[in-house]
């Protein structure tokens, strides 16, 4: 994402014009590339800490199981957004965020584990307010990521829950 970002400024590539632009033979390359394109380092840094954060949890606590997480976040998200979402150039990491900390909160509960439930609580505590973000709000901000990563999360919660080696 930080490459993608300081190669877009020093030296104009429009990266950030490859987002998913839903129902477009264009947008598919979004798909790909939208988490790598930020709109401003707010946005960037918005999107590495929880990505850092929820990502070393997922990959530390459930290494068995974190890849296919990640990559559910990552492509699933992004498909959904691709087949539903508005009409509009979704970019950024954030549907990938949301879809790893509603793994992260919904496994514990679905596992019923205490060591899940702990984790559970603590990604909880931290990035509770990711319930907010799934709503439509301001126009600029791709709820839709949001949303999408939300449900292939939960989605990955839920087939996940029931192996017994984690």
């Amino acid at each position: 994402m930080w490459l993608s970002f300081v190669l877009e400024l020093n030296y104009q590539l429009p990266i950030s014009r490859f987002g998913i632009e839903p129902r477009t033979a264009k947008g598919l390359i979004g798909i790909f590339l939208s988490p790598m394109a930020h709109g401003d380092v707010y946005h960037l840094v918005s999107n590495t800490i929880p990505m850092l954060f929820l990502g070393a949890a997922l990959f530390f606590f459930y290494p068995r199981i974190a890849g296919i997480v990640f990559f559910r976040a990552y492509f699933w998200t992004n498909i959904l957004v691709w087949l539903f979402a508005r009409p509009y150039n979704h970019i950024g990491a954030s549907g990938i965020v949301y879809g790893l900390a509603f793994f992260l909160i919904f496994f514990g509960f679905f596992r019923r584990d205490i060591r899940s439930i702990l984790i559970s609580l603590i990604t909880l505590i931290l990035y509770g307010s990711v319930f907010y973000g799934v709503l439509p709000g301001d126009p600029r901000i791709s709820w839709e990521s949001h949303l999408g990563g939300a449900l292939v999360g939960v989605y990955s919660a839920i087939t996940f829950s029931s192996k017994s080696k984690i």
